[in-house]
């Protein structure tokens, strides 16, 4: 678990090597846990069939991306590529069969509800040669988005004044500091730069603008 105070350290969590640790009946690998303004905590959480997932605070908003299997509330169904942006405890979360969800809550300056599937979602090129962009979800808050780069695809010194925080979903990326494969969960702080490259292709889920505010700091590394 990422400690309090470290959201202007760079962290990097390799979450295929972690154990899956039992929590409120459902199981999770927990990636950050603090309270800035609000809380901020990251997992994997696995559901067992029948299982709810667990509202955390009782404010702000949760992302949650369905990796596999799907989750329901009282009205819809949610499969496999489903991204929800909601605010906590609006609605009761199960799974009737199981499922594996990226799940993060953060603060939220206007509680809103966006749903989409990202299965049916069309990627624009981006500004550099062999990027692509699908947004996801935009408010004051930051910016979702999936990106996807083509095989050989470079990005070039850039530079995140707000954050970034990043997770593989397909392929491999790496920059100057490592390289991230798949389920690989990236967060780079504000002030921070880097240049970055994926020789195989990717496709990997972000955040960005979402650490608004806070003062880059310094590196930490978690395998």
């Amino acid at each position: 678990m990422i400690g309090e105070g470290e959201l202007a350290e760079r962290v990097v969590v390799p979450t295929a090597t972690m154990a899956w640790s039992p929590r409120a009946g459902v199981e999770e690998k927990l990636l950050e846990h603090l309270h800035d303004g609000g809380l901020r905590r990251t997992a994997l959480v696995r559901l067992a069939p029948g299982a709810t997932l667990p509202a955390i605070g009782d404010d702000g908003c949760t992302d949650i991306l369905v990796l596999a299997g799907e989750l329901r509330d009282d009205r819809l169904v949610y499969a496999s590529g489903a991204f929800l942006h909601v605010p906590v405890g609006e609605r009761t979360l199960f799974t009737a069969a199981g499922c594996t969800l990226f799940v993060k809550d953060r603060p939220a300056r206007r509680r809103v509800r966006h749903v989409l599937d990202t299965r049916m979602v069309v990627f624009e090129p981006s500004y550099v040669a062999g990027l692509w962009a699908a947004p996801l979800h935009e408010d004051l808050d930051g910016r979702v988005v999936l990106l996807r780069f083509d095989p050989g695809t470079v990005i070039g010194p850039h530079h995140h004044d707000d954050g970034e925080e990043f997770f593989v979903l397909q392929g491999e990326v790496r920059d100057e500091l490592g390289s991230y494969a798949t389920h690989c969960w990236v967060r780079q702080p504000p002030a921070s730069s880097h240049s970055v490259a994926s020789a195989g292709g990717c496709l990997f889920l972000t955040f960005a603008h979402h650490l608004q505010g806070i003062r880059g700091s310094g590196v930490r590394t978690r395998s």
